[in-house]
């Protein structure tokens, strides 16, 4: 696939679209703007931000805005000054058009505005690597993949557990000219901090009291190919210090050796968490993730894919029974079952969805709650902190997912429900992307 031409699945389009925009309405920046595209837009007053302001009450990296529908939530990344609506400080509220919202000491107005523009427009197959979308996300995503793919930028790629970021990584290094070199992948989550050097550095024999040879670390492993660092959040701070020389200088060194070695290598990084919020916290490095995003790709989360659940429950019953010709029809028959339900495990929920309708067969379907994930399943293929980490987390996704269900949306009225304050509701929502 190294030879596939830049452009050529994707078009451009002369749309009428909304978009979002952000203005200073008051303070030193005043008169400044910007426009929130697909993408999220962060605010601050790092020469990093997207929209940089010198208000000194405003932290390097303050908040992100993103476009939902014909509104613009907006979310603190861990500032000093928060951002306060109508004198409460919050910590992400979703904004109709035409909203005030002090962020430190600097005054901002959302809106929604009609414009004519150009757009790349995806013109491919419904389909890019092993990933599978018809959905104007997905389109969108195909695209930035597509005009990515030659170059040599780094990637960071964002998005909530089981949305397929590792395939976003593969399908990159498919459509690459790295594409007959190694891809190594490597999880963040999994490694010990006492193994992490050992594992993407490499060491010599002695260096430490089981290393009764050389071993050779990732990045040498995969010398002119990929590394798709999986959970780059997780790493130590100390191992982020390492990383940062080897992205910087393309040099590494071996756990106990005195000498660097060169390596050329293409790295994909992963995280469902938000790193920009990890720096300002001080648990991730500044510098790093700059170097790392030298393109930030986000995966969207299922239930904002419009029309793709169907079309990926098939393609699931096609790979799972490929011998039973009933296969489709009993996927589609599911799903049907359970419309409207919100896919807190995304992908990864959809495919377990799919195989366990697939083995129940019609006996089922009458109880169609039967088919979805009830409390997470213990992964025993973890170390017990992540598993834990996981289930939690999965836990958490799908009791706020259907008590807001429950609550047609309201948040009110789920935090009710929930026992929970309307803050606190509001922050694991942020917290899961919900």
């Amino acid at each position: 696939m190294a030879d596939r031409t830049l452009t050529a699945s994707i078009g451009i389009a002369t749309v009428d679209v909304d978009v979002a925009t952000v203005a200073v309405v008051d303070g030193p920046d005043r008169g400044a703007t910007a426009t929130v595209g697909d993408a999220p837009l962060v605010l601050g007053t790092s020469e990093k931000a997207d929209l940089r302001l010198t208000d000194r009450t405003i932290s390097r990296l303050h908040c992100e805005l993103v476009r939902e529908g014909q509104a613009v939530r907006v979310r603190d990344l861990g500032s000093k000054n928060g951002i306060w609506l109508a004198g409460s400080r919050i910590e992400a509220a979703l904004l109709a058009p035409g909203t005030h919202v002090h962020v430190g000491g600097t005054e901002i107005e959302v809106g929604i505005e009609r414009r004519r523009t150009q757009q790349p427009r995806w013109t491919g197959p419904d389909e890019f690597g092993d990933l599978l979308g018809a959905s104007r996300g997905m389109h969108g995503l195909f695209a930035t993949l597509e005009r990515i793919a030659p170059a040599s930028l780094h990637v960071l790629v964002h998005g909530e557990s089981g949305t397929g970021k590792e395939l976003v990584a593969r399908a990159l290094h498919q459509a690459s000219p790295r594409c007959e070199r190694p891809f190594v992948v490597v999880d963040g989550a999994a490694l010990s901090r006492s193994l992490a050097d050992s594992e993407l550095f490499g060491h010599v024999r002695g260096a430490f009291t089981d290393a009764r040879q050389d071993h050779a670390g990732a990045f040498e492993r995969a010398h002119g190919g990929t590394v798709f660092l999986d959970e780059i959040g997780e790493l130590p701070l100390e191992v982020q210090a390492k990383l940062l020389r080897v992205v910087q200088e393309g040099q590494v060194r071996r756990l106990g050796d005195i000498v660097d070695r060169a390596v050329d290598v293409r790295v994909v990084a992963a995280t469902h968490r938000d790193l920009r919020r990890a720096v300002n916290e001080g648990s991730f490095r500044e510098d790093l993730y700059y170097r790392l995003a030298g393109v930030l790709v986000e995966v969207p989360p299922l239930r904002m894919r419009s029309g793709d659940v169907e079309l990926l429950g098939k393609a699931f019953a096609r790979r799972l029974a490929p011998e039973d010709p009933r296969a489709e029809a009993m996927a589609q028959a599911a799903l049907a079952a359970v419309s409207g339900y919100r896919w807190p495990g995304n992908v990864r929920e959809l495919r377990s969805f799919v195989q366990r309708a697939l083995l129940l067969g019609d006996a089922r379907l009458g109880s169609p709650a039967a088919l979805l994930d009830g409390p997470a399943r213990i992964r025993t293929d973890l170390p017990f902190t992540q598993a834990r980490r996981e289930w939690v987390e999965a836990f958490e996704k799908q009791y706020l997912s259907h008590v807001l269900d429950e609550a047609g949306g309201n948040v009110s009225e789920a935090a009710r429900r929930a026992g929970l304050a309307r803050s606190s509701f509001y922050e694991l929502m942020t917290k899961l992307g919900l």
